[in-house]
């Protein structure tokens, strides 16, 4: 496994500072999923409930990676809101009320699930966050590659991971 540590000006649009911008070009590959692109146009296929933004579907992400569970995905950028107070802050700019259950959803476990579910085995997820859960142990997946993004005082370091589907699932290989 590969760790970094890097320093990068904070930017609202994760893949705007330059070395995680890198860090996603490195990875993204062939059929892609972006499922909160914002205004990203990177991947093949990318979704933002903010209808102002660049993003070809605006849908709520769980329901975008379920409609896309039938394309087979090489790998998803995977960078929801970090926090309840960015939750909110995306729900308020597209008038939509964040409800109580809206501000538990900082795991994003149904989505990550639905990732899983469309992510081709050998294929590699990008999330970001202030955490390093990424897929989670119980699915399996390999860390590649942690890149930690100092953002210098009064900011939260961005934590960066690359992280590959095993090639059999069902056996954690």
């Amino acid at each position: 496994m590969i760790f970094n540590r890097v320093w990068g000006m904070p930017n609202k649009n994760t893949c705007s500072i330059k070395p995680i911008g890198e860090f996603v070009k490195r990875y993204l590959k062939g059929v892609s999923v972006d499922p909160f692109a914002r205004d990203l146009d990177w991947a093949t296929h990318t979704n933002d409930l903010n209808t102002t933004t660049k993003a070809q579907y605006n849908l709520d992400a769980l329901d975008f990676l379920v409609l896309m569970k039938d394309v087979e995905a090489e790998s998803v950028i995977f960078d929801p809101p970090f926090s309840p107070r960015q939750i909110k802050e995306c729900y308020d700019s597209i008038g939509k009320k964040m409800g109580q259950m809206d501000a538990f959803r900082t795991h994003w476990k149904p989505e990550r699930d639905a990732t899983n579910d469309l992510l081709v085995p050998g294929g590699v997820v990008l999330s970001f966050g202030w955490n390093s859960i990424g897929m989670g142990q119980k699915r399996g997946y390999e860390i590649e590659e942690i890149l930690l993004v100092c953002h210098g005082p009064g900011h939260n370091d961005t934590i960066c991971m690359a992280e590959r589907k095993p090639l059999n699932p069902s056996s954690g290989e």
